[in-house]
């Protein structure tokens, strides 16, 4: 099951690019204001909400394998419609759906490692999933720059296609696999939310973890929103080139995440959440100081570092917060978080870019990164302290 979910996240990923290239496509070639532009990529984040709860409740309903499916089939249905329409309702409409399908894949396809994997193999499943979506992320970056050069319809169909290309394999697939382990035992033998200390809602110290998270969340995000738009912009870069950058992160991920990981070990969790967010916040932060490709690929270097280091760090601690506990809350809220980022992200980032240029949204992104590190380190530091992280 692990490497069918990987080959299936290898195949979507190598056109995972409409994203990266959304907010240049929405500027560029329908000219539409920064404003709206933001809520557009806003309801993308909305529909994520939507579907990372959703879908992961449905999952007790309906065959996690059946949804996984038709997640990537709407994903890729969405991507065609959004590129026949310049009308900013449908937009909105076919983002939101988009959002639903991205999300919801998350939490079904957790559930399917859950549900085929021994406890001692899931980490290794997690690993060669992540190594496997930043691998084809990066083919993704690379080639969606320079499908973008010509046309940014090609890169919604090329997207499209991958994601009609992984529902085939993964129905082919799924179809030859033995039915998942029945969790109802497991289900029995959940705490209840009323068992003290298995509410993730009373945890005030994983909720000020997941508060400090949330404003690191939204800076990584704008990667994914007007990162591109500022690159273009404010630095003169080709299509080509904004999409090599999104490679590289994904090259670097797929190439280093793990020896890095394996490195940072010794060092437990929290110092590898300080250094992570700090490299991530200074990357980011450093943009509108440097100038040309050097400066730019610097950058992006550094952030990904950071990324490298405190992302699987952070779920590493909220999976042995969440153990014992009311672990399906804990991972619900953690879900939440992210798309919280994804929805809230673009709209500050906008607004920011909007009102005072594309250097203000990078000092922002100084000014919040520094108290939200070090609460995010009070927080790590306390759960080490109650002996909850190895």
């Amino acid at each position: 099951m692990a490497w069918i979910l990987a080959a299936t996240a290898f195949i979507n990923r190598m056109g995972a690019m409409a994203k990266l290239f959304m907010a240049i496509y929405l500027r560029e070639s329908l000219h539409l204001p920064l404003p709206t532009i933001g809520l557009l990529l806003a309801g993308y984040g909305a529909g994520t909400l939507v579907g990372a709860y959703g879908l992961g409740v449905l999952s007790d309903h309906v065959s996690p394998r059946r949804l996984a499916v038709a997640c990537l089939c709407a994903s890729g249905l969405g991507l065609l419609l959004l590129a026949q329409t310049s009308s900013v309702a449908l937009l909105a409409a076919f983002l939101f759906v988009g959002g639903v399908a991205d999300a919801g894949y998350r939490p079904v396809v957790q559930r399917l490692i859950m549900e085929a994997c021994e406890p001692a193999e899931r980490p290794r499943a997690q690993s060669l999933l992540r190594v496997a979506i930043n691998l084809g992320f990066a083919v993704g970056g690379f080639f969606g720059g320079m499908l973008a050069g010509w046309d940014y319809r090609y890169v919604f169909w090329a997207d499209a296609a991958t994601s009609f290309a992984a529902a085939a394999w993964l129905a082919y697939a799924l179809a030859r696999i033995a039915p998942p382990v029945d969790a109802a035992a497991t289900a029995k033998s959940t705490p209840s939310l009323d068992t003290p200390g298995a509410s993730p809602y009373r945890d005030r110290v994983f909720l000020c973890l997941l508060l400090a998270a949330l404003p690191l969340g939204m800076m990584y995000d704008q990667v994914n929103g007007l990162y591109g738009a500022y690159l273009r912009e404010h630095h003169g870069l080709s299509p080509a080139w904004v999409g090599w950058q999104h490679g590289i992160n994904g090259l670097l991920v797929a190439l280093c995440q793990l020896p890095l990981t394996a490195w940072s070990q010794r060092y437990g969790v929290r110092g590898p959440v300080i250094w992570g967010c700090a490299l991530m916040v200074a990357g980011l932060g450093m943009l509108p100081w440097v100038s040309g490709l050097a400066g730019v690929l610097a950058s992006t270097v550094i952030w990904t570092v950071g990324e490298m280091l405190w992302m699987p760090t952070l779920g590493v601690i909220i999976m042995h917060r969440a153990e014992g506990r009311r672990s399906g809350h804990y991972f619900g809220m953690q879900s939440a978080m992210w798309s919280t980022s994804t929805l809230l992200a673009p709209l500050v980032g906008s607004r920011l870019y909007a009102a005072w240029g594309g250097d203000a949204l990078w000092y922002a992104v100084l000014l919040a990164g520094i108290p939200a590190t070090a609460v995010l380190a009070w927080a790590v530091g306390r759960i080490e302290q109650e002996a909850l992280v190895v």
